[in-house]
Parts: structure tokens; C-alpha cells; sequence
């Protein structure tokens, strides 16, 4: 018997699966627990709190993204906040969760953009990764200008 081509439902099949999977390894991960990580930057171990991730998900530039996510997808990919680091970075003798936000798409997760959130959620920084160095939310938004991504 000859080998069976593969058909676009098993295709589909699997790329639903995959997107599943990537969903609730990102979800898991959220809410795990920190472990402890090298000593350098990092802070004690403290649960990612509802404060942090509530603070950076009204961003109205994380509420812009996400809906335009989901706009241009026709509903396929959602905007998410997920833990990047189980452990808390210091800066300046401030703990800070480590988030970022990413378009979870059918096939993959695609990160947007990384942030530091203290968790009161008062103080928000954006990691810039291709200079090494972390912004305020205001001087972030003058040089990056994140809103444009979705108005082009």
C-alpha cells in the first residue's frame, strides 16, 4: 500500500494543537511559582501578583495591540502578558517582575515587547534589548512611539 499524502486537515489538526500547547505552557509558566535564580540581579523568589500584570494589561498601548491583534487575525491570535523569568530582577534595589507582552498566534508566540513591573504595579520600565537598557514608560513612548504599530 502506497504512503498517504498528507491532508491540510491533519495540518490543521496540528497546527491547533500546537497553538494549544504553546498556550497552556504560557499560562503554566505565568503561574508558576519563581525558583530561585542566580544571586547577581535577581531578587528573592515572590509569586507573580495580579497588581503587576493588571498595571501593564491597562497600558493603553497593551490594550491597543491586543485589540488590533485580534482584529487583524479575524479572531485568530490574542494579545497575552506572560512571565519571562520566574525570578524578580532588581533595579536599583527594586524588585521588578519580569513580563512581556506577545501576539499568541495559531502557530507561534511572537514577543512584542518586554517590561519590568514592580508588584504594586506602580512602576512600570520597558526593557529596550537591542541597546541593553531600560526606559521609562514616558521616555518609551517619545522615542519608540509603540502606538504607531497599530495605527500604520
Amino acid at each position: 500500500m502506497p504512503p498517504r499524502a498528507s491532508s491540510s486537515k491533519t495540518a490543521i489538526t496540528a497546527g491547533i494543537l500546537a497553538g494549544l500547547l504553546a498556550a497552556a505552557l504560557g499560562a503554566y509558566y505565568v503561574y508558576q511559582p519563581p525558583s530561585s535564580g542566580p544571586a547577581t540581579q535577581d531578587a528573592p523568589g515572590a509569586q507573580l501578583d495580579d497588581k503587576a500584570v493588571n498595571a501593564l494589561l491597562a497600558l493603553p498601548e497593551i490594550r491597543a495591540w491586543s485589540a488590533h491583534i485580534e482584529k487583524a487575525s479575524g479572531g485568530r491570535s490574542h494579545g497575552a502578558v506572560m512571565e519571562t523569568a520566574p525570578e524578580q530582577r532588581l533595579v536599583d534595589g527594586q524588585a521588578y517582575f519580569q513580563l512581556s507582552f506577545f501576539e499568541n498566534a495559531p502557530d507561534a508566540a511572537h514577543r512584542w515587547e518586554s517590561f519590568l513591573v514592580t508588584p504594586d504595579g506602580k512602576r512600570i520600565l520597558v526593557e529596550d534589548t537591542a541597546e541593553g537598557e531600560l526606559l521609562s514608560l514616558e521616555r518609551w513612548r517619545k522615542e519608540s512611539a509603540p502606538m504607531k504599530r497599530v495605527t500604520n
